[in-house]
């Protein structure tokens, strides 16, 4: 990174006090000599001669930066299409907008930044491969968020990125864009508490909340990675971080995706729509107060 102009001057300077044993004056011959070269004054002579000499490597270090920054652009742009490459296509995904002709790019041209941030719905997005008949498939699956809630593109949306991603997709590449309703997950626990904290309903006996218990399993689905794997273990350590739960034991783990029934899983669960929810109804929690 380019230093400041003023401390490549500084640096000189410094270097010039610390190196008497090579004052320049030593060499100089009495024609050399032009007016008073010893002067600290910041218009003499010499130290003109600093400024244009710091001037001149601040520029190259700009022009270094520059070429640097060039050159991370231009690997980025080429780098191997990967599911991250596919992943970053598909969040870069503006609904509205036409690609640059013959590029996998937008112009911004015309456009406001909030215009711009507007455009791009797709706000979660997960590449999966799936073979089939010998023949590998991409899954993207994609989510955007409305008020903070993930839900699926609608049917004019999902059919305007699913041109987006032929278009900016390697040629020969199968792409399948998916966007669905999230998966339901259904829980039954046992939620052994401290009664001077919760009552035998799970509410916060000082008022601050009524369902604690809930709350944190809603905060702990909605915080998961999009299509990253739901871990029972892991849920019932983020239980025992509310305050009045002892300890919470699971006793039932089931999900579902799409018009599908519930199955029944132990420990790991991956949302085939990428990301999952809980309804009240799917909920049992039975609240059991621990003798202290």
């Amino acid at each position: 990174m380019a230093r400041k102009l003023n401390e490549i001057q500084q640096s000189i300077l410094l270097k010039k006090a610390e190196a008497s044993e090579l004052n320049a004056l030593d060499v100089l011959t009495s024609d050399e000599v032009v007016g008073d070269v010893t002067s600290d004054s910041k218009v003499s002579l010499w130290r003109l001669w600093v400024y244009i000499v710091a001037f001149a490597i601040w520029s190259f270090e700009i022009l270094q930066d520059t070429f640097k920054s060039d050159m991370e652009a231009l690997i980025a742009a080429k780098r191997i299409h990967n599911f991250e490459w596919y992943e970053d296509k598909a969040l870069a995904f503006r609904y509205g907008q036409n690609l640059i002709e013959d590029t996998d790019l937008y112009s911004d041209e015309g456009l406001t930044a909030e215009e711009i941030a507007n455009s791009k719905i797709i706000s979660h997005a997960a590449v999966v491969r799936i073979i089939a008949n010998g023949r590998g498939t991409l899954h993207v699956k994609v989510a955007k968020k409305t008020d903070s809630v993930l839900e699926p593109l609608t049917v004019g949306e999902l059919t305007a990125f699913d041109n987006y991603m032929f278009k900016v997709g390697d040629a020969g590449t199968l792409i399948l864009p998916r966007s669905s309703a999230p998966d339901n997950l259904k829980l039954e626990l046992d939620i052994h508490y401290n009664p001077l904290v919760l009552t035998e309903q799970g509410v916060r006996i000082d008022g601050t909340s009524n369902e604690p218990i809930q709350d944190a399993i809603r905060e702990f689905l909605y915080n998961l990675k999009f299509n990253g794997e739901l871990s029972i273990t892991k849920l019932i350590d983020h239980l025992q971080l509310v305050e009045g739960v002892e300890e919470p034991v699971s006793k039932l783990s089931q999900a579902k995706y799409g018009a599908l029934a519930f199955t029944t899983f132990d420990e790991y669960y991956i949302a085939d729509a990428g990301y999952m929810i809980i309804e009240d109804v799917d909920l049992t929690l039975n609240f059991k107060a621990r003798e202290l």
